[in-house]
Parts: C-alpha cells; sequence; structure tokens
C-alpha cells in the first residue's frame, strides 16, 4: 500500500470511525470511565430488543426475497422484450429508488392506508399501507430498482456470441439457455443485490418509524427511542454496537458476491432472447405491474396533497401552507428556515462530498473497495449518535447534520467517481506525465475535463441524497434546524395531512428533476 492510500485511510479513519468509536464505546464504559458489559447485556436480556432483532431479520429477509425476484424477473422482461422505451424505463427507476423516504411513506399512506382511495374502493388492502405487511411493502418498492437494475446490468454482459451459439445448438430449449448460462451469470448480481437490500432494510428507519409503529420497530428505530425519547445513551449504544456486529458479518457476504458480479462492457448492445410467447406475455403483464407498483404510489402523493379527509374537499391549502414563509405553529419555525436549511446543507453536502470522494479516488485507489464496504456497516442512526457523542461539545447541530448528509453521499459519489476515473484511458494521463503534469495540475487539467460527466451524475446524486436523508437530519434536528423531509413527518404527527402531502409533491419534484435531467447519463452507473 502506497503513501497516498495510507493517508487517505487516515483522513477516513478521523472523519468518519473516529465518531463512530466514541458512539459505540458507551456500551462499555459507564459515566465514571470504567469498563463495564452491564448494558450489552442488559439490553440483550429485554424481550423488546430481541423481539427487535427478530423482527428487523425477518422484515428485512422477506423484503430482500420479495425485492429481487421480483426486480430479476422484470430486468429479465425489459430484455426479452426489447419493447420502445424499455430503456427509458430502466432509466426512470431511478426515482423511485431514490426517492426520499418519506415521500415514499406519504405515497403508501396515500394508497393504502386509512383514507387511502385504493382503500375506499378494496379495504381489504389496507394491511399494505400500515403494520408488518405495510413495511414489506414499501421496502420491496424501494428496492426492486436495486435487483432490477443489478441483473440487467449482469444480463446484458452475457455475449450475444455465446446467446446465439446456445441458441442454435440447443434448438431454442429456452430451459436449457437459462440453466447453463444466464442463471450462472446473473446469480452473483442476484446475490449481491439481495445482501445490499438486506443492509438497507435492516437499517431502516423512516418507514418502520412511520409506518409500523411502535410494535413493529426495527434495531435503528430503538437508538432513537432509547437514546433521544428515554435519554439512556449507554443503552442506545449497546443496540447500536449489537446491530453493528451483524452488519458487519452481512456486509463481508455482500463483498463477496459483489466482487463476482458481472459489469456490462462499455457501449454494451442490448438484444432480444427468443421465448415462447406464452412466457413473453407473462413477462409483458408482469413488467408493467412492477412498473405501475413502482410510480403510482409516487403519483398518488398528489392525491394526498390535494384532498381534504376532514372536510371531502379538493383544495389547495396544504400548498398554500408550506408556501408560506411565514412561522407556522406545527413546525415550530418559519417555514423561510425550512427552505433556508434545506438549500444549505443540500449545497454543503454536495460540496464536501465531491471534495473528499475526489481526494478517495485520486490518492486512495488502492482502498477504495475498503471505504466503500465499511460505510454500509454504519447506520445513519449509528453515525448520528457518535457525532453527537463525539462532536456536539464543539459544533452546532447544522454542522453535525451537514456531515452527516456528506457521510450517507460518499458511497455513491465515490462509486460514480471511481468508475469515471477507471473509464479515462491511461494513455492520456501517461502522456500528461511524460510532459511535466503532475498532482493538483495534472487532475484539473487532465483527469477532470475527462471526468466531467462523472462529476455531474456524482454532484446530482450528491444533492439528491441530502434532499431526501431523513433519519440523521430527524435524530440531530431542533426546530431551528429541520428540512423539508422532517417536516413531512412533522406534518404528519399533528395530522395535517395536505401539508405533509404538498411537501412530499414538492421534494419529490425536486430530486425527479435532478434525477430525471441525468437519467440517460446515470444509466451506465446502475
Amino acid at each position: 500500500m502506497n503513501r497516498k492510500a495510507v493517508i487517505v485511510l487516515i483522513i477516513i479513519a478521523f472523519l468518519i470511525y473516529y465518531p463512530v468509536i466514541c458512539g459505540l464505546k458507551d456500551a462499555f464504559i459507564d459515566d465514571n470511565g470504567r469498563f463495564t458489559p452491564k448494558y450489552i447485556l442488559d439490553i440483550m436480556s429485554r424481550p423488546n430488543i430481541i423481539n427487535a432483532i427478530k423482527f428487523s431479520f425477518e422484515q428485512a429477509l422477506l423484503s430482500s426475497l420479495l425485492a429481487t425476484v421480483i426486480g430479476s424477473i422484470a430486468s429479465l422482461g425489459l430484455l426479452v422484450l426489447g419493447f420502445r422505451g424499455a430503456k427509458t424505463l430502466r432509466s426512470l427507476s431511478i426515482v423511485p429508488f431514490m426517492a426520499p423516504p418519506m415521500v415514499v411513506v406519504v405515497g403508501f399512506t396515500s394508497l393504502f392506508g386509512e383514507r387511502g382511495w385504493i382503500t375506499s374502493i378494496f379495504p381489504q388492502l389496507r394491511f399494505l399501507g400500515e403494520g408488518f405487511w405495510g413495511i414489506i411493502a414499501a421496502h420491496v418498492f424501494y428496492n426492486i430498482p436495486l435487483s432490477l437494475n443489478f441483473t440487467y446490468s449482469s444480463l446484458v454482459s452475457i455475449p450475444r456470441e455465446i446467446i446465439d451459439s446456445i441458441s442454435l445448438y440447443s434448438s431454442g430449449k429456452i430451459k436449457f439457455i437459462f440453466r447453463k448460462i444466464i442463471i450462472p451469470y446473473i446469480l452473483p448480481a442476484l446475490l449481491s443485490s439481495f445482501t445490499l437490500t438486506f443492509i438497507y432494510c435492516f437499517t431502516s428507519f423512516a418507514i418502520p418509524l412511520s409506518i409500523g409503529g411502535v410494535r413493529y420497530s426495527t434495531l435503528e428505530v430503538y437508538i432513537y427511542y432509547y437514546y433521544k425519547l428515554m435519554m439512556m445513551p449507554h443503552k442506545a449504544a449497546a443496540i447500536a454496537f449489537i446491530q453493528y456486529l451483524i452488519l458487519l458479518l452481512v456486509v463481508f457476504l455482500f463483498t463477496f458476491f459483489h466482487g463476482r458480479t458481472y459489469a456490462p462492457p462499455i457501449g454494451y448492445t442490448h438484444y432480444k432472447l427468443s421465448v415462447p410467447k406464452s412466457f413473453r406475455v407473462f413477462l409483458y403483464v408482469f413488467t408493467i405491474l412492477v412498473f405501475l407498483y413502482l410510480f403510482v404510489p409516487l403519483l398518488s402523493i398528489i392525491y394526498t396533497a390535494l384532498y381534504n379527509p376532514y372536510t371531502g374537499k379538493i383544495g389547495l391549502h396544504g400548498f398554500y401552507r408550506i408556501l408560506s414563509l411565514r412561522y407556522d405553529p406545527g413546525l415550530g419555525t418559519e417555514l423561510a428556515v425550512v427552505y433556508f436549511n434545506t438549500l444549505y446543507y443540500v449545497l454543503m453536502t454536495a460540496f464536501l462530498s465531491i471534495i473528499l470522494c475526489s481526494i478517495i479516488v485520486y490518492f486512495g485507489s488502492g482502498v477504495i473497495d475498503a471505504v466503500y464496504v465499511s460505510l454500509l456497516a454504519i447506520s445513519p442512526l449509528t453515525l448520528s449518535l457518535g457525532l453527537l457523542r463525539a462532536y456536539s461539545y464543539y459544533l452546532p447541530p447544522p454542522i453535525l447534520i451537514i456531515l452527516a448528509h456528506t457521510y450517507a453521499a460518499i458511497p455513491l459519489v465515490t462509486r460514480v467517481l471511481r468508475i469515471g476515473f477507471e473509464r479515462i484511458g491511461r494513455i492520456y494521463v501517461d502522456a500528461a506525465r511524460v510532459l511535466g503534469e503532475k498532482g493538483f495540475t495534472l487532475y484539473t487539467r487532465v483527469i477532470y475535463p475527462l471526468m466531467k460527466p462523472s462529476y455531474l451524475v456524482a454532484l446530482s446524486l450528491a444533492l439528491v441524497v441530502s434532499l431526501g436523508e431523513f433519519g440523521a437530519t430527524f435524530f440531530l434536528s431542533t426546530n431551528k434546524t429541520i428540512t423539508l423531509a422532517v417536516a413531512i413527518y412533522v406534518y404528519r404527527g399533528v395530522r395535517d395531512w395536505q401539508a405533509s402531502g404538498a411537501a412530499a409533491t414538492l421534494l419529490l419534484l425536486l430530486t425527479s428533476f435532478i434525477l430525471l435531467s441525468l437519467s440517460r447519463k446515470m444509466e451506465r452507473w446502475l
């Protein structure tokens, strides 16, 4: 390992792992500074925590299985059918995947909640908007695009010549083609997307908090309960430590599978696979239903924003309320402050994440995988707990929130910049070095111009991550530091459904505009 990579590791250790260690050490150190295992033992003896561990596993396992199966079949549908607009649909799938958690909550409750427009017609479907199955439905919605894109990338990485040869010599036997070619190629992608989905669902916060209630709380939700509501920081740290150990094991599995996932080459071509007519009809129907499931909840948010359940009338009260810059008693602050906070955090997150990830990619190419994977084991609330314990005496809440947003954006931004960096022809870099360019000037005059598309996508993803980040913001925020995402939750708490729907609509429009403006450019990073 070269000296530059060591420097990058030191920077990452100081910026990320120092606060995490500060937060987790409270699980073993009492108020007098003495080591004690009593907090871990106490937490592990509590039935509610044992049930939370079981529930976290159950919902993550079931959500991951359903999302992986549905997403992989849908990806096969896009490839096999090859209809006009298939590429566009795949590109658009990033919108539900990157949708802010509270937007998804509003979307599902507007469909399947107590006052949902679907449950008003089919009340039997209300179970999809609350409790256990409501959490599963929302998690599956979130992670279908992940499985779809992982599997699709593996499918199109299969050389066309192999498909044609096997099809010719097997007389078009689709079962043989699947068993000998397609399944071996996509199996690593399926396992990789499954484990990554499991991590996301296991550490879910906004959806169990809003849809599940106390009975269906994950470990992430209990970290919040014990620290913020019960004022027990040591026991909150103990829960975070237990969750961290579990995640380390799952992250190891993800690393193992992801390293064997095939990636499509640059300039890959899509192809149609010949399948029986009955199977083609099934794929048509299945793919249409999947994309309806992905986009109808988002579109139904407008229904919540316009319909007043108390009067039964359609109106713009919700939009009037959130677009006013005056003091809002429900939020406890001026709406102008909410918009300023949101914009300020977004811009600072984009700036810091781009700078930090550029350093990681350029100087730490040998440790990028370690950085990316290590961040997956740190949940948003574990990081927030650490930031509070490490820096709350020195840094104000807005800075802590910006740091939390930046850490949340690092994995995506690093991935995009890394791919862009690896796709630069080495001949250009070597030629520039021969001509005397090196260090900072080499990066700004040669590498950066060649990576402009990568930086544009990375910047957009950083903006979207910060716009929708809820868990860490909610954990760290005060009345004067809340964002638009937190405002949605607060409006739901005071039962102002129209205001929550209007705020969710506005946030969805902002994130969708950013993502859709670059949807085709993002395709190669999905």
